[in-house]
């Protein structure tokens, strides 16, 4: 169905406060329950939706693991089945390669803003001094928000010049602790 970005923080932190400086970088700090969650964090630890929206499937977290590539070869052979000369093939990839690198371009471009309002939160939140971790939870939920979710690991994550790239490298079920 769709996929969600949710956080964890301290327990103990203000929560209205971080929320308040969530929300302004279009994201929000929402208490959420779900129990399989909870089993894998510690009792000072609280979670949290981060979704303003209707889901995060356009969210940049992650982008590099669901980005595709076409294979061309394949799209000729297909091409060629349908009785297509190999000058027509030709052409028409050419044309779609064209506008592959087109589309890739902007989506990269769209990619980037969006990474830059997630760093963005993250450098405001921990930047607080209200909090000295964050995590970061990304997962495909087939159903609601408090479906059975096993968290594969808990990986630290230091900020720093390729904070981007760690967060567009995103594995899903992997709670991600953001410090600074």
């Amino acid at each position: 169905m769709c996929r969600f970005i949710t956080a964890t923080l301290p327990a103990t932190a203000q929560i209205a406060a971080l929320d308040a400086l969530a929300r302004a970088h279009g994201k929000q700090l929402r208490p959420l329950a779900n129990p399989s969650v909870q089993r894998h964090l510690a009792p000072c630890e609280a979670y949290f939706l981060t979704t303003l929206g209707h889901c995060d499937c356009d969210a940049p977290l992650g982008w590099a693991r669901r980005s595709r590539t076409t294979d061309w070869d394949e799209e000729a052979r297909k091409l060629a089945r349908k009785g297509w000369s190999t000058a027509k093939v030709a052409r028409a990839l050419a044309q779609k390669r064209e506008q592959a690198e087109v589309d890739a371009q902007v989506e990269a471009r769209r990619v980037d803003t969006a990474m830059a309002k997630w760093v963005a939160f993250i450098d405001a939140v921990l930047g607080s001094g209200q909090v000295r971790e964050l995590g970061l939870l990304l997962h495909h939920y087939s159903g609601p928000l408090d479906e059975d979710i096993r968290i594969r690991e808990r990986r630290p994550v230091r900020v720093g010049a390729a904070l981007p790239e760690v967060l567009r490298d995103l594995d899903e079920d992997v709670l991600y602790l953001v410090h600074a």
